[in-house]
């Protein structure tokens, strides 16, 4: 494993940084573990006390009320990991960690993560990281609170976009999710996200090309959409 990064640590910007001899560090550290879809990875009330690399699938952190309402407040794919802050305090799950499909991940304890943050660049991505991901907390609880539906669903294709494939029609997105598990993620039914998608497809802004697929074809008034 000298000068390789552990394959589902590939994707992760705090490791690239690294030298082969943290690398090697890490290696005798980490543990491969497999998740079945569905089943709880960390439970809601669990103190993290490690950190989680996903290499392969998706991971969903999902708020349960006390009615049984599902929130997913954060999904992870490839090289997005878990648990950061549990190297700074004492940090406990509020939701669970549940696996969206089959998934592949890393563990690597809290001791190991310090360890490698005293590489001060390792240091300055994770900060980057924790950085983005308050920022997309942010935006998420701005969602929930101040828009509706259709503009919820419109801000999230815009955000796809932004990774999308432009064609001489307009931009080709990939829906990284089941529709079923966007609609929790929106604060929504499917059924009222279903509604939602064949509005904006008979207004002419979108087009469905598949069953997770949607070409944006008026990118201006889809940015109305998601403002009004």
């Amino acid at each position: 494993m000298s000068q390789q990064i552990p394959s589902c640590a590939a994707g992760v910007s705090v490791f690239r940084v690294l030298s082969s001899g943290e690398l090697d560090r890490i290696g005798k550290e980490m543990r491969h573990l497999h998740f079945r879809k569905g089943e709880v990875v960390v439970p809601a009330g669990s103190i993290l006390d490690r950190l989680y690399v996903v290499a392969r699938g998706r991971l969903n952190v999902v708020h349960t009320s006390a009615s049984g309402r599902e929130q997913i407040v954060r999904t992870l794919g490839p090289g997005e990991f878990l648990g950061e802050m549990a190297l700074f305090y004492k940090s406990v799950m509020e939701g669970d960690v549940v696996a969206a499909e089959e998934t592949e991940a890393c563990v690597l304890p809290r001791k190991a993560v310090q360890e490698i943050l005293r590489n001060p660049e390792a240091a300055l991505r994770l900060v980057e990281e924790m950085a983005k991901r308050l920022s997309a907390a942010e935006q998420l609880i701005a969602d929930l609170g101040l828009r509706e539906v259709g503009q919820r669903l419109a801000a999230e294709l815009l955000r796809l976009a932004t990774s999308g494939l432009k064609t001489a029609e307009g931009i080709a997105v990939t829906i990284p999710a089941p529709w079923a598990e966007m609609a929790v993620r929106l604060g929504t039914t499917p059924e009222t996200l279903s509604r939602r998608l064949g509005s904006l497809a008979d207004q002419g802004i979108i087009r469905q090309t598949g069953a997770r697929s949607i070409l944006i074809l008026d990118v201006k008034r889809l940015e109305g959409v998601a403002r009004h």
